[in-house]
This record gives C-alpha cells, structure tokens and sequence, in this order.
C-alpha cells in the first residue's frame, strides 16, 4: 500500500474522501464532498471542488480546475 501525501502547502477539506497512495501537491484546494481514487495525483495549483470524483490513477496537471460552471456565457447551470 502507498501511503497518502499531502504537500504542506495543500488545503485538503474535511470531508474529502481520499483513496490509498494519493498525491496532493502545493497550492491544491480539494473541498469536501469529493471523491478522490486510488493512486491519483493533483500535481500543483489544482481546484477540485465539492460533488466531484476522480477515478483510479488519475494524473492532473498544474492550474487545473475541475466540478466549477465552465466559463461560458451561454452557459444556464
């Protein structure tokens, strides 16, 4: 089993779920109510906010913003 990482940097919400061997690096915001699998890593300036999951293995890349309304005027909710 990998253990969990979570750069000091990092805000990790009560709340959160986190699988086994996640890897959270600095300036990473995930907020409660979200569901992060097994072995995923959140490399750097990472948003992850509530109501989202991430599946197994999962790689995210620096500035990253991931469950937010996208940034489309059209958009309705």
């Amino acid at each position: 089993m990998a253990d969990t990482i979570i750069h000091p940097l990092a805000s990790v919400e009560p709340g959160a779920q986190l699988g086994e061997g996640v890897r959270i690096g600095p300036f990473c915001h995930v907020a409660a109510g979200t569901v992060i699998g097994d072995r995923v890593e959140l490399k750097s300036h990472v948003t992850v906010f509530a109501g989202t999951s991430l599946g197994a293995d999962s790689i995210v890349w620096p500035n990253s913003v991931l469950g937010g309304d996208p940034q489309n005027k059209a958009h309705k909710g």
